[in-house]
């Protein structure tokens, strides 16, 4: 996991920011237990930092590190022990289209439910975990330089740190029109499931359920082999699925403008 503090353009603040492209075939209890770590331990040195620049000059790596694990114990503790469906379970015991479908008619996740899902699929059935984050501009845009950040407020003006080519509308066009896809792969020997996700998924803009945030599913079972999928999603045409798992508790939900 690689992470960037971006100050801000009057230098009275800044943005931490987080990201993993890509992980492959990896011991998921692990991998969380210290990404966990690294980012708790970051965002502990930078509060302190905005209080006291000084003090923090002083401390080293050590005593972060210390502090964060004291903020994180019992982290993966409590994530495989929360409650999973057993429609969850069975999905992970069969190869067939055919059952998946079925299994997942009218299921729902969380992120606190994904995650302890993730780490059943690996303590007792023996699943490496992959993780993918692809990016598509719109058409025209590729290669143009954009800010280090730049997001849609509220009011429908742009917010963006760093310089770039690009007007405030065309950075909110691409915004609106980009295509993003986050993909977790459970995967052992040829099998394979997937569960994943896009921008326009989680903001409410896909047609399911009148905008409820929701997975995609789709696996070795569908006829498409991991390598095809993994392309199709890097080139923003990814196979469609007919699959679909809410997710709550994430994203625009349909009732938030009710709140």
């Amino acid at each position: 996991m690689n992470t960037e503090k971006i100050f801000n353009e009057n230098g009275n603040g800044f943005i931490r920011v987080f990201a993993s492209d890509k992980v492959e075939k990896v011991n998921p209890v692990d991998y969380y237990k210290t990404a966990e770590l690294k980012q708790s331990a970051t965002l502990i040195r930078d509060l302190l930092y905005t209080k006291s620049p000084l003090l923090t000059s002083f401390l080293d790596s050590e005593y972060f590190e210390k502090k964060a694990k004291e903020m994180v114990v019992g982290y993966c503790e409590k994530c495989e022990k929360i409650e999973i469906h057993e429609n969850f379970i069975e999905l992970l015991k069969t190869e067939r289209k055919k059952d998946q479908v079925r299994l997942l008619k009218g299921m729902s996740l969380n992120p606190d439910i994904l995650v302890s899902l993730i780490f059943k699929s690996y303590n007792d059935f023996g699943y490496l975990y992959s993780k993918y984050h692809f990016k598509n501009l719109p058409n025209g845009f590729e290669g143009k330089k954009l800010p280090k950040v730049f997001h849609l407020n509220e009011d429908g003006s742009i917010h963006k740190v760093g310089e770039t080519e690009l007007t405030d509308g065309e950075l909110k066009h691409i915004i609106e029109n980009r295509k993003v896809i986050v993909s977790h792969f459970f995967e052992k020997d040829d099998i394979w499931h997937c569960f994943f996700l896009t921008y326009k998924s989680i903001g409410g803009k896909e047609n399911w359920k009148e905008g409820q945030p929701h997975f995609h599913y789709i696996s070795n079972g569908f006829g498409v082999s991991k390598e095809d999928f993994i392309e199709s999603m890097r080139t923003g045409k990814y196979k469609s699925t007919s699959v679909h798992i809410d997710l709550l508790e994430y994203g625009t939900q349909p009732n938030d403008d009710e709140k």
